[in-house]
């Protein structure tokens, strides 16, 4: 993601790209998580957890396309849940980072059940 200005070339690295989508996730209700997409990244994230690797970033002409694999709080509204995360990535990326955003695809990986539901527990 570059951009050529009179004094010389912008370059936004997709990671900075991810910290704002992470940031933007901590603001949505019902998110519990990042998940990561493939196992070696669950493997990687259990040594040096990156929210990153839950995050990608594409860029298309029509707009970037973004990523995010999520695991949300059991009972919230799925879809309602997803609806919101699209529409907090889009605006945030667009107004912190300034690129148009074609796509936001939400990855629900799975839910987190409460404390008491969770076997072995009382």
């Amino acid at each position: 993601m570059h951009e050529q200005s009179a004094l010389g070339r912008i370059e936004v690295l997709p990671s900075a790209i991810a910290t704002v989508v992470a940031r933007a996730l901590t603001q949505c209700y019902g998110v519990v998580g990042l998940a990561p997409h493939r196992m070696t990244d669950a493997v990687a994230n259990f040594f040096a957890p990156d929210a990153r690797r839950s995050i990608q970033i594409r860029e298309r002409p029509e707009g970037l396309v973004i990523d995010v694999y999520l695991i949300l709080a059991h009972g919230v509204r799925l879809i309602a849940v997803a609806h919101s995360v699209q529409q907090a990535i889009k605006y945030q990326v667009e107004r912190i980072v300034g690129l148009p955003v074609a796509e936001v695809n939400v990855h629900i990986q799975g839910l987190q059940a409460p404390p008491s539901s969770r076997p072995g527990r009382g």
